[in-house]
This record gives structure tokens, C-alpha cells and sequence, in this order.
């Protein structure tokens, strides 16, 4: 599915939180699990889960 943040042919739907929702947040536990010594890739991460997160709540509204 296309990122609305990013795409303007993107939807958000109800029909489409059972996908984003276990998305966004598996990737704060992938997030969680990252070293010290990764800190671009870390905050690379964290702002991809809080966009995540923007659109599930986006959709859950």
C-alpha cells in the first residue's frame, strides 16, 4: 500500500487498518531492538513509525 504522507493517489479506509496497524507497531519493536551505534538508521526508523502511526490513527477516526 502507498504511504498517503507520501503519495497523493494514496487511500486510507477502514478496510486497510488490519494492514497498517500490526505494521506500525512491529516497527517500534524492530526499533527497540536497534544498538546505540546505529543512531541515523534509528531516527531514519522512528520517523517512518511515527508516520505510520499518523495514518493508522488517520484511518481509525
Amino acid at each position: 500500500m502507498c504511504d498517503s504522507a507520501r503519495c497523493p493517489q494514496a487511500t486510507r479506509h477502514p478496510c486497510h487498518r488490519p494492514v497498517r496497524a500490526p505494521a506500525a507497531a512491529g516497527s517500534k519493536v524492530f526499533i527497540g531492538k536497534i544498538g546505540r551505534s546505529e543512531k541515523a538508521e534509528k531516527a531514519r526508523l522512528t520517523a517512518e513509525a511515527e508516520r505510520a502511526d499518523h495514518v493508522v490513527a488517520a484511518v481509525s477516526v
